[in-house]
């Protein structure tokens, strides 16, 4: 009689070809979702990823694992982003640089964005930094006096949000709606700035 393994037994770690496949589904699933929408189907998503579709649902069971896996890169991309316009000396250019980034990936998500709907701010634990990181990049272009001394952290959370909307009721693929909306906006984010 063979011994069952105990269910306490450690799980070895994934190999580095199923972290790899992981990576290029998850990139493949970006780019399907991008162009279909919610009826993109696992077996397009393998299609593009060049695996078959069983190597796919080994790894992700379904649709929701994978906007999961998506909605987790985001976050994970979106605080790179906030530490990179944090770590810029010109407190403007980095948060320019920022709400560019948070427009270019909500056109990217906009066919697939109702799917992701309430995964993007599910992990506090992963997205407390980055609103903290977007916080202090305010409170610096603020101290530098590129901001309006009133404006805060929360504020640009708005403008995050907003940004969303804006790109959501463009149309499709048209990236000047949220580029003059940031543009006005941050505008008048500036208005009352104590001139130096």
């Amino acid at each position: 009689m063979s011994e069952r393994p105990s269910p306490s037994a450690p799980r070895r770690a994934p190999r580095r070809d199923a972290l790899r496949n992981d990576a290029v589904v998850i990139q493949a699933a970006r780019e399907v979702f991008a162009e279909q929408g919610p009826q993109a189907s696992m077996e397009s998503i393998a299609a593009r990823a060049g695996l078959g579709v069983g190597t796919i649902y080994r790894r992700f069971p379904g649709k929701d694992a994978l906007l999961d896996a998506i909605a987790r890169l985001f976050v994970q991309e979106l605080d790179e982003a906030t530490a990179a316009a944090l770590a810029d000396p010109d407190p403007a250019a980095g948060l320019e640089r920022f709400l560019d980034f948070v427009g270019a990936f909500n056109t990217e998500k906009r066919r697939y964005a109702s799917l992701l709907a309430g995964r993007l701010g599910a992990d506090d634990e992963v997205s407390r930094p980055t609103f903290e990181r977007i916080r202090q990049l305010t409170q610096k272009a603020v101290d530098a006096g590129h901001l309006a001394p009133d404006v805060t952290g929360d504020d640009i959370r708005a403008l995050v949000a907003a940004i969303h909307a804006v790109v959501a009721a463009a149309p499709d693929g048209d990236g000047s709606a949220w580029r003059r909306f940031v543009r006005i906006h941050l505008a008048g984010l500036r208005a009352g700035r104590t001139e130096g």
